[in-house]
């Protein structure tokens, strides 16, 4: 499959992901729980680019307190409690913790698109 034929038909590309996923031992489940936290993800993207977030430490800044609201770490404490180093943190999570992530992400998004923030602005813990 060639990145050609993924570009004119984007399903391909969702394609190769699940038979990659299989590949490495993923069940249906957890495969369909990924697939819609990558979506649920990019809805929360799209959102934070449309109020001009930076992408990089912005997005990790904020990344940081979803994952704290919901696990009580910051992302890089909870990739040290997985034992992973350069691994993605979502491909290593569990069905659960897939749903609670994707929860705290979409909730995200929505309060976004209620309250409309104008800025990014960091405040201090």
């Amino acid at each position: 499959m060639s990145v050609y034929e993924e570009t004119i038909d984007p399903e391909l590309t969702i394609d190769r992901a699940l038979v990659t996923y299989l590949k490495k031992g993923y069940s249906r489940e957890w495969i369909n729980q990924r697939l819609q936290a990558i979506q649920v993800r990019k809805e929360l993207t799209d959102e934070w680019d449309d109020r001009g977030v930076k992408r990089g430490q912005e997005y990790a800044i904020l990344t940081d307190e979803i994952t704290r609201a919901w696990s009580g770490m910051t992302t890089r404490q909870y990739k040290q409690l997985k034992g992973l180093k350069k691994e993605n943190l979502r491909d290593n999570m569990s069905t659960l913790e897939l749903v609670l992530n994707m929860l705290a992400e979409a909730t995200t998004t929505e309060i976004s698109k209620t309250t409309e923030p104008q800025t990014f602005k960091k405040t201090g813990r």
